[in-house]
């Protein structure tokens, strides 16, 4: 065992340029998808239109990557492999950067863990240039058959790093996390055909259409055609914001189907993500994720792609403009969206047993005429469905509208409205409310009078134990005498003092609390399943509801209007 002292006394020294070599392939090589994603990266600089993955073993095994780019000069490709060599960096400038890669360590770091053969050819003669290095040494150098572009093998990853060979995973893990990186760079090239062969069996292809929806859909699955709505394009601190995101309904588990592609280069920029789920969080049930492709184009020097070993992720200079610009845009998006239905291939269908028990005494169509609001398609009522849902007629359809979510979704947005800029006045309650507390609770609820007046509530002290609500923020169809309340009488009042004092116990604070107090009360004070409405009420509540910023989901993410589309409709029907 060495000593403290032993070690101090070592003298400074230069590391052997061999042992540097697999130092700094420590940082950029971690698996095997790391090798994939570099070697890709590489054809697409090199202006590939067709690029083939082919991996065995999992990737520890063999890694090929082919490409029919602009290929490397024969007197050029042993400087390729060596450290900072690189082609992609003029003028020295890191300010300019419009390339993936740039650092010129990838082929350098993969041949100091791994045997390394390149076969290239820059011009259209049939004959380029094999190099093999073991060890980070030349062993073979000799001209070779090869059309305009270049070949990439790697075999027996991490040969001569046994404890990196053993942290591998199964060969099925790291093909799975293969997979997911091509994909990512599928998405970010979409202009580029891009094969992945796993074990001698084609498990990926694109087309290289460029047009990135049918990549998208190409790489996840059928499932997505028809589900995917475009975002933007706007531009926002000078750079340009488009994308594209699927339907509400259509949501993962996880976030690997959200995507952030910044002038090309598939990458995570942690601050800007964290804008992005905080925008579409409330929109979607919990733990549920959309699928989302977030494109931005923008100046090489208002980006910094210089601060992850891997380029896994960039800084952008006016990252947070963006990233509410795109929350924005996002949240628009999925809260104006209603689910359509889709229903799965039955061999006894029985539209008897499954149709919607619709009021007997609705009569066929509002005679009010259609409800025309800016957050919803014109529609036309119908009736209540099992005093559960209200059914409306539109152009494309049938809506249906859950009742008490889409009060909760009204109601939510006028608690919120009121801690805005613009605020409304507090309601004042004709007859105060008397709060009879605990002495420990009395305390608890003390503490909170600031916050509460803040947010419309408005408690006075009547005694040692005892408070009074005098006001409380508008809401309608729960609070008795709203002047002008269409709604009046539908939710549930007595709740409002049991979550406010539920609420007003807990000990979270800040924002966090605000939120969950507006979410709470909208809930809990909501109209009813199950309660029959009047028409003028139906109207009303689908009225209030166009006029929210998200009409297609409750204030918990869950969807609250559902679309029977025609075409389904003709489908089932056979029309």
């Amino acid at each position: 065992m060495t000593s403290a002292n032993e070690r101090a006394r070592r003298p400074i020294r230069v590391l052997p340029p061999a042992l540097a070599a697999r130092i700094a392939a420590g940082e950029v090589i971690e698996r095997p998808a790391s090798v994939v994603k570099e070697l890709v990266e590489n054809a697409l600089d090199a202006g590939a239109r067709e690029i083939r993955v082919e991996v065995r073993g999992g990737g520890l095994t063999l890694i090929r990557v082919s490409d029919d780019g602009i290929g490397i000069p024969p007197e050029e490709l042993p400087l390729a492999c060596q450290r900072h060599a690189t082609s992609k960096l003029p003028g020295d400038d890191l300010t300019q950067i419009r390339t993936l890669g740039f650092r010129g360590e990838a082929l350098p770091s993969i041949a100091a863990v791994a045997e390394l053969t390149l076969v290239s050819a820059a011009d259209d003669s049939g004959v380029g240039r094999r190099l093999t290095l073991r060890d980070g040494a030349v062993a073979v150098d000799e001209p070779a058959p090869r059309p305009r572009g270049t070949t990439v093998t790697v075999r027996r990853l991490f040969q001569n790093m046994p404890a990196r060979l053993a942290a591998a995973g199964r060969p099925q893990a790291e093909v799975a996390l293969i997979g997911q990186t091509v994909r990512r760079l599928a998405l970010a090239a979409p202009h580029v055909r891009m094969t992945l062969v796993v074990d001698e069996r084609q498990v990926l292809q694109t087309s290289g259409s460029g047009d990135r929806a049918t990549t998208l859909i190409e790489l996840y699955g059928p499932a997505l055609a028809g589900r995917l709505q475009p975002l933007g394009p706007f531009e926002v601190a000078g750079a340009c914001i488009s994308g594209l995101i699927a339907d509400p309904e259509v949501t993962r588990p996880g976030r690997n189907q959200v995507h952030v592609i910044v002038n090309g280069r598939w990458t995570q920029p942690r601050g800007l993500l964290t804008t992005i789920e905080a925008a579409y969080r409330p929109l979607l049930p919990r733990g549920r994720h959309p699928v989302l492709v977030l494109v931005i184009e923008t100046e090489p020097e208002k980006v910094d792609v210089n601060i992850h070993p891997s380029k896994l992720e960039v800084r952008l200079l006016a990252e947070q403009e963006i990233g509410r610009a795109a929350g924005e845009l996002i949240r628009t998006v999925l809260g104006q969206r209603p689910r359509s239905l889709q229903l799965p291939a039955q061999a006894d269908f029985d539209p008897l047993a499954t149709a919607p028990l619709v009021a007997e005494e609705s009569s066929t169509y509002d005679d009010d005429g259609p409800i025309v609001t800016p957050g919803l398609p014109p529609l036309r009522l119908i009736g209540q469905v099992q005093a559960r849902l209200l059914l409306l007629e539109g152009s494309d359809g049938l809506y249906l509208v859950d009742q008490h979510r889409a009060h909760e979704r009204i109601l939510y947005e006028r608690l919120k409205a009121l801690h805005g800029a613009e605020r409304e006045e507090p309601f004042v309650l004709p007859d105060p409310l008397l709060i009879e507390l605990r002495p420990a609770q009395a305390a608890r609820f003390s503490r909170r009078l600031d916050e509460l007046a803040a947010l419309g509530f408005r408690c006075e002290v009547f005694g040692s134990h005892t408070f009074l609500l005098r006001a409380a923020p508008p809401m309608p169809g729960v609070l008795p005498g709203l002047s002008g309340d269409a709604l009046a009488a539908l939710g549930q009042p007595d709740e409002l003092l049991k979550t406010l004092l539920a609420l007003a116990d807990e000990e979270a604070a800040g924002e966090t609390w605000k939120e969950r107090l507006w979410v709470e009360l909208a809930c809990r004070t909501a109209v009813r399943r199950g309660r029959p409405l009047e028409r003028p009420a139906m109207r009303a509540l689908v009225e209030a509801l166009g006029h929210t910023a998200a009409p297609a989901v409750c204030p918990h993410g869950s969807p609250l209007l559902l679309r029977v589309g025609e075409e389904l409709i003709a489908r089932t029907f056979g029309w």
